[in-house]
């Protein structure tokens, strides 16, 4: 039986039991390797994050000690993100108790994609308000961009996000910013029709 994607099924569909009837009696060594191998580019943590299996994230985390920095490539809105931190999954699939609980667990509130998309990019994108402000209040870096040069300003306003948009302007975001395109945060707006 091949343990290792056993247990990144296990981990993907939120199955805690059956995690522990593959891990809990495992050695250390063991489960480190398991918990930190790759199925389909992607770890069994990184999986349980984009799918907001929160009791399965607090098992990897605090019992198999997984390592919350690994990163793995994930799907979303059919397009494939490489290099994506369990955070940056959290964060853009909306699941905000796994990012509260990866927070207070030392994630980096920075750590990027291999495009440079920050977690706090990816709630902007998607609309999280909530994760938005608590990322922000923990640290986030409004103004980091990603290899477009689009901040989380921009791609608040591209994606019409208004409460977030206005949010990231009271903060004191940088509407005067540009992209590798030349685009403003004024730009996407129109340009979506914001």
């Amino acid at each position: 039986m091949d343990f290792k994607n056993v247990v990144y099924n296990a981990a993907r569909d939120g199955k805690l039991r059956r995690l522990k009837v593959f891990l809990d009696h495992r050695s250390a060594e063991e489960v480190l390797m398991l918990v930190g191998s790759k199925t389909n580019g992607a770890t069994p943590l990184v999986m349980a994050c984009r799918n907001g299996h929160y009791q399965v994230v607090e098992y990897l985390v605090e019992r198999c000690n997984a390592d919350i920095e690994q990163v793995g490539s994930v799907v979303f809105d059919g397009e494939t993100i490489e290099g994506a931190p369990p955070l940056w999954c959290a964060a853009a699939a909306g699941h905000f108790p796994v990012v509260k609980f990866l927070v207070k667990r030392g994630a980096s509130v920075n750590s990027t994609t291999r495009t440079n998309s920050t977690p706090l990019r990816a709630a902007c994108f998607d609309g999280h308000f909530e994760i938005v402000k608590f990322l922000i209040e923990e640290g986030a870096d409004i103004e980091v961009s990603n290899r477009h040069g689009h901040t989380c300003l921009m791609i608040a306003c591209y994606k019409g996000h208004f409460r977030i948009a206005q949010y990231l302007l009271t903060l004191g975001a940088n509407v005067n910013r540009k992209s590798v395109k030349g685009n403003t945060a004024l730009h996407d707006c129109a340009e979506s029709g914001s």
